[in-house]
């Protein structure tokens, strides 16, 4: 056990290096803060909902630095596109910090911050779970015909709309293979900075799917820019957090620690399969954190008065993010055997890699 003294309680320092390790893993393979984890787990542990939100930003920041390496290195950034993105998402993150310490002056940051979670992630899974799904079944019979298949298949539509877009200046993202207007990527990065500054995250699990989505990049290269995204926002919402008196600096490091570890595993596991397989394990990492999100904020509402709920809300924590990490391994075991030409679950051919 371990004091922390500015958040106020004591705390297991392996729930802390063990959080961060395993959202490490998640964070690099899907291109994450994973704060839309932490920052509800902390609350749980025991931080006020804005020591939550203040400490996991720092948390993030240095996370995304050690991810955004190791993608650079495999060839998923484009740096285009990050940059465009910046400005953004400073100015969306000012606002979302902003917004925070109002909540935090009335007393109800918690509630709120647990009640966005959950809203803001349920719609994001009924999303790209469908989409995801049907990017499967095309991967499926493409193989099955015989056609060459490719990293990343998507099925929306929506990019090709956004792409249309004439408004002044218009870039070329040459890494992403794509001309969009600037505005589209600048709006995206408002609006992913706001929650970034609000809920404590990187802005990650909006982003990711908006690249995908909206801007119309491969899962590969919205994984990798996003972390260069995440960097920016982390750390500005690091600096802005800890200003307000929002951090532990103590809890920072013992989830860097193992964070440093997870981070470069999860990175590396992205070579090993399609953009499909990366949009369902971020599918599934937000139906798992609401239905834990959820959990918490019936906790709070309650007035804390159901300690069960704070247990399970904790147990759950911990064991959708082991559950996440299991999927990840799996998914490279299933990738390595598949390539050696071993049986694999019928499932598996389409979301893996074998060159």
């Amino acid at each position: 056990m371990f004091e922390f003294t500015v958040a106020g309680h004591v705390i297991p320092l392996f729930l802390l290096v063990l959080t961060g390790f395993t959202v490490g893993v998640v964070g690099g393979f899907i291109g994450v803060g994973g704060g839309y984890m932490v920052t509800p787990a902390l609350i749980v542990f025991g931080f006020p909902g804005y020591m939550a939100s203040g400490t996991d930003a720092c948390h993030i920041a240095g996370k995304a630095v050690i991810s955004s390496i190791r993608h650079r290195q495999l060839g998923n950034i484009d740096w285009t596109i990050a940059l465009a993105m910046v400005g953004g998402t400073m100015l969306g993150v000012e606002l979302g910090v902003r917004l925070l310490v109002y909540t935090k002056n009335i007393g109800l940051s918690g509630v709120v911050l647990l009640a966005a979670s959950v809203a803001v992630m349920l719609g994001l899974f009924i999303y790209t779970q469908i989409e995801t799904q049907k990017s499967h079944r095309k991967l499926e019979a493409d193989r099955k015909a015989g056609k060459e298949i490719g990293r990343e298949v998507k099925v929306s539509k929506i990019p090709l709309y956004f792409q249309r877009i004439p408004i002044m200046p218009i870039i070329k993202a040459r890494k992403a293979r794509l001309v969009i207007s600037m505005w589209v990527i600048v709006i995206v990065g408002v609006s992913t900075g706001i929650l970034a500054g609000f809920l404590g995250v990187g802005g990650g699990f909006i982003r990711v799917p908006a690249l995908v989505y909206v801007v119309g990049t491969t899962s590969h290269l919205a994984v990798g820019t996003d972390l260069v995204e995440i960097v920016v926002s982390g750390g500005y919402g690091a600096l802005r957090q800890s200003m307000e008196g929002n951090v532990d600096f103590m809890a920072v490091f013992f989830m860097i620690i193992g964070a440093m570890i997870g981070a470069q595993f999860g990175s590396i596991a992205t070579s090993f399969v399609r953009g499909p397989a990366i949009r369902y394990i971020l599918s599934y990492s937000l139906i798992l954190a609401t239905v834990g999100a959820m959990m918490r904020l019936v906790y709070v509402l309650t007035g804390g008065a159901q300690e069960w709920l704070a247990f399970v809300a904790v147990v759950f924590t911990l064991g959708e993010m082991v559950f996440l990490c299991l999927f990840i391994c799996s998914l490279v075991w299933f990738a390595v055997r598949h390539k050696h030409g071993k049986a694999v679950p019928e499932w598996v051919p389409p979301l893996v890699v074998t060159t």
